[in-house]
């Protein structure tokens, strides 16, 4: 881990932060050989120092790094194009401080509303429209990643919904799916998660089916309940 603790002095000495914390895959502890390091950075809103100027000057292929204002995460206000409730709750439930303050640790669980799926369900059909680009252009390593990350946390989405359960990792996503009656898309699900475990190029096949399966499937169960319960919380 000598190459972290690098990293994480070369982020104080630039950054000054509150606190730096660990989150994604590798705090989860489902990372695989080739996952990166997510690694959250907080500072004080005086001497915020963008994404960008950290990359500049802090390398590291697979070294993901992501500064916060201080004062807006303590409000649960996060700049972020993933759907904020859901995003800040994997951050304050699975992330690990490594350096500072234990500010995770004192933050409170958001609740997470019909809303909040709507709002993720959404942009994972645009991800897994991103997977049927990526294969067109012939990236089919890109689309293999984004077809598994669409579906699975599409398929996330609707745990929440029925089970009002949220799993962390993709193990946990899989094995909850197993409550669930998918019908024809136990396979598509599957296929999933063997290719976030083992790699490899994913079937157009799939990768078109995922679009039915986010969009007919999950997201016309949340906008049903939404009508019925628009402000219900779920967790």
């Amino acid at each position: 881990m000598e190459k972290l603790e690098v990293t994480l002095d070369k982020i104080e000495k630039l950054c000054n932060p509150v606190s730096i914390f660990l989150y994604g895959s590798r705090a989860r502890n489902d990372f695989l050989e080739r996952s990166d390091f997510e690694i959250g950075v907080l500072m004080h809103e005086y001497n915020y120092i963008s994404r960008g100027k950290i990359a500049s000057e802090i390398n590291g292929n697979n070294f993901n790094i992501y500064p916060f204002k201080y004062e807006d995460f303590l409000k649960g206000k996060i700049d972020t194009p993933f759907q904020k409730s859901i995003y800040l709750y994997e951050l304050v439930g699975a992330g690990k401080t490594l350096r500072g303050e234990k500010v995770l640790e004192k933050i409170k669980l958001p609740a997470i509303t019909i809303v909040d799926l709507i709002q993720s369900i959404r942009f994972e059909i645009g991800y897994s429209l991103a997977s049927i680009m990526s294969q067109r252009n012939g990236d089919f390593k890109t689309a293999s990643l984004e077809f598994y990350k669409s579906c699975l946390f599409g398929l996330r989405c609707l745990e929440i919904l029925e089970l009002k359960k949220l799993a962390f990792t993709y193990e946990d996503i899989y094995n909850l799916s197993k409550k669930i009656n998918l019908g024809e898309y136990d396979d598509l699900v599957s296929t999933a998660h063997s290719l976030r475990l083992r790699g490899g190029n994913c079937e157009d096949k799939y990768i078109f089916q995922n679009i039915s399966f986010l969009n007919d499937f999950i997201e016309s169960r949340l906008v049903e309940r939404f009508k019925n319960s628009s402000d219900e919380r779920l967790i």
